[in-house]
């Protein structure tokens, strides 16, 4: 008996049926894999010092009723809500959790997995199950987004809850002119939530207004806009946006208590806070050290570029042509790419202050990643050959292999990830950040926990002494045996200022021709290197020579021979010792050494040419000689390079004051003062300025201000 061929409706449902099942099996690996990755994860840079303390201070709100205001003392942290951070402090208070660090990365990876699955449905939605499985592919390879879900409880939770919003905008969409109650209600709370994280969740309230009135508006002709049916749409939908506003601030007054206090004034203020976030970074990019108030407006867009599977960015480019051949893709595109691009334009035209690579624009990123979906999705569509179809299907797989090694060889550093257009992890070092969040701290204090457990203490006599920039993150992980143990600040370019037996120190932070110098870093006292794809991210130092330590406390008591003779056998032990080499380049310059002092800088500078110190210590030297020239353009070089950092100031300030010219030194101080308030040599020298002009008047103001520093 000949047996009957399937229409063409009865394939696609039995295809969609089946893709249905794959969705739902990668959607099931996903939330395995994300919290059992998420245990292999440092602490991330703000985790210890702000954001769980933050939390803990509202669980204390919350289980006192209110009464218990001290989330408010905290200055700079109430402008933004913490409302991830306290869930995690009602899940360690409630199940008494010692690690309680791991605990939120667990939470921290399941909401990255609640992100990835609205991913994969907003797709589906638009494009079908197919589309939502290619969704959850890219999604889940993009080593940014994976990364950042262990351990980010900002940007990770903000972009859940924006994709949820997003989501629920599309179901609404998909219901005009009748959509429902409860998905005006879903779509409210998604909304709220985001704002509970952070207040620029305001704006997927806007986006929902946007999006229906264009749909509303391409759906209908003008004639129509306010024909007697669509007044009665128009009446419904605005039942339904206060549906979804009042499900908004209900949700956002709980979980933003601050908000709560007083609505109008400190939602307004907190906007404008969280729009012009006042912390300025150094920032290493395209190879040299910026700003992070003076990166180009093309900084963001870049850094996704340079950070994202090329797949995304192959797909989203298909999208782009095959939109106009789906029902209504254009419409669609139009409203991810949006979702999209309109969060990066608003960085570039407002110069927000941003840094860490496109952390802060992560809640933009997944609709690029639906956009990707819907393009090779419409690929298998056009082609009409069964084994093209296959193809064409596996196409988004092979293109996401480079990121899924990386993922499966760097675990748990995924967010480090550079893809090929600047040649991996290699060709991103020394002129791309990469630990710029401190992951490696974890694995650096397990190794000094493992190697004084194997070759034993330094000094039986006495704590074991490690130094960190980010110390509070270090801390955490030596909590539990202070005994034995000691956890202090240091610099990167103070690191010899005081004793320690070990050092850590993540890379960011360090100037990008050292790093780039191989015959300079790692340091030779480097005892353990933390490596993505052959190049360190994070570094363990060991105190192997003391001498420069020696120098300094010598050149402190102003024992000079002694501190020339430790410098010089610091160096014999690391010629490459450029906090010695700065401290020795000083000695010299002040006991006029002048020749032996720029001998030394231009050495230092044949390994760290534009290092913001080995400037300084040339300017110093100029000036000291009584080169003004020279003084004046190093004080200009230090200024270019460094507009935030007072040494070139300083210098030029200096050089105007021995030659006479009070007025330019007077304009260079104030300027200093804008930058350093409390900067109390720039007043002294000011006072004396006013005293040999004879200026009374602004003499006595200014020893009334050294007096109350």
């Amino acid at each position: 008996m000949q047996r009957v061929p399937e229409s063409t409706e009865q394939v696609e449902a039995s295809e969609q049926s089946w893709w249905k099942w794959v969705f739902i099996s990668i959607a099931a690996v996903i939330f395995v894999a994300m919290p059992l990755m998420s245990l292999d994860a440092g602490n991330s840079g703000d985790e210890d010092a702000s954001q769980y303390p933050q939390g803990l201070r509202l669980y204390d709100y919350y289980t006192s009723f209110g009464e218990n205001t001290d989330y408010l003392n905290e200055e700079g942290l109430t402008y933004s809500g913490y409302a991830f951070d306290t869930f995690t402090a009602f899940v360690v208070k409630i199940f008494g959790i010692d690690d309680y660090m791991t605990a939120r990365h667990v939470c921290n990876a399941l909401v990255g997995a609640f992100l990835m699955l609205f991913v994969g449905l907003l797709a589906k939605l638009i494009g079908g199950w197919r589309a939502g499985c290619m969704a959850l592919l890219l999604i889940f390879f993009s080593p940014h987004i994976v990364g950042q879900s262990f351990n980010n409880p900002k940007d990770i939770p903000f972009a859940a809850f924006a994709m949820g919003a997003i989501y629920y905008i599309a179901w609404f969409i998909k219901e005009f002119p009748n959509p429902t109650l409860k998905t005006s209600i879903k779509m409210g709370v998604m909304m709220g939530a985001a704002i509970g994280i952070r207040p620029g969740g305001f704006l997927f309230f806007a986006y929902f207004g946007l999006f229906v009135l264009v749909y509303y508006c391409i759906v209908n002709t003008p004639k129509q806009y306010f024909s007697k049916p669509n007044i009665a749409i128009i009446k419904k939908t605005v039942v339904r946006a206060a549906a979804v506003l009042g499900a908004m601030l209900g949700v956002m007054f709980i979980l933003w208590p601050y908000a709560l206090r007083d609505p109008l004034h400190n939602i307004i203020s907190s906007f404008k806070t969280a729009s012009h976030f006042k912390v300025n970074l150094f920032q290493i990019f395209e190879g040299k050290t910026v700003w992070s108030d003076n990166l180009p407006w093309y900084y963001t867009l870049k850094y996704i570029g340079i950070t994202s599977p090329i797949a995304v960015l192959i797909g989203g480019g298909v999208q782009l042509f095959a939109a106009r051949r789906q029902p209504k893709g254009w419409f669609w595109t139009f409203v991810l790419l949006f979702c999209f691009a309109f969060p990066l334009f608003w960085i570039a035209y407002t110069k927000a202050i941003v840094y860490g690579g496109w952390r802060h624009s992560t809640f933009a990123y997944p609709t690029l990643a639906v956009v990707a979906a819907l393009g090779f999705n419409s690929l298998v569509n056009w082609a009409k050959n069964k084994k093209v179809k296959i193809a064409l299907t596996g196409l988004p797989v092979i293109l996401l292999l480079h990121p899924l090694s990386f993922i499966i060889k760097n675990h748990p550093y995924e967010y480090t990830y550079f893809n090929r257009f600047v040649g991996g992890a290699k060709g991103a070092f020394g002129n791309y950040e990469m630990d710029y969040y401190y992951h490696t701290t974890r694995e650096a204090s397990e190794w000094i926990l493992a190697d004084v457990a194997k070759n034993g203490a330094p000094d039986n006599t006495r704590k074991t002494r490690i130094v960190a920039w980010n110390q509070p993150e270090v801390n955490y992980f030596f909590r539990n045996d202070t005994s034995r143990f000691s956890v202090g600040f240091v610099r990167w370019n103070g690191r010899n200022f005081n004793d320690w037996d070990y050092a850590i120190f993540p890379i960011t932070g360090i100037g990008p021709d050292l790093l780039r110098s191989k015959k300079a870093f790692p340091p030779k006292n480097t005892a353990y290197q933390i490596k993505v794809d052959g190049v360190p991210i994070g570094l363990v130092l060991k105190r192997e020579d003391r001498s420069s330590y020696y120098g300094r406390a010598a050149l402190q008591q102003g024992n000079f021979a002694e501190a020339e003779a430790q410098y010089i056998k610091a160096l014999e032990y690391d010629a490459y010792d450029d906090v010695a080499l700065a401290d020795l380049i000083n000695l010299y310059t002040y006991s006029e050494l002048y020749d032996d002092a720029m001998r030394l800088a231009e050495y230092w500078q044949s390994f760290a040419k534009d290092d913001l110190d080995v400037l300084g210590a040339i300017g110093d030297i100029y000036l000291s000689k009584g080169d003004f020239a020279n003084a004046l353009l190093t004080a200009n070089t230090l200024t270019e390079f460094y507009p935030h950092n007072i040494d070139g100031l300083w210098i030029a300030a200096k050089v105007y004051e021995k030659q006479n010219d009070f007025k330019s030194a007077e304009v260079i101080l104030n300027k200093i003062l804008t930058i350093q308030p409390d900067y109390k040599p720039a007043y002294e020298l000011l006072l004396d300025i006013a005293n040999k002009l004879g200026n009374q008047e602004a003499a006595q103001q200014l020893r009334e201000k050294l007096n109350g520093l």
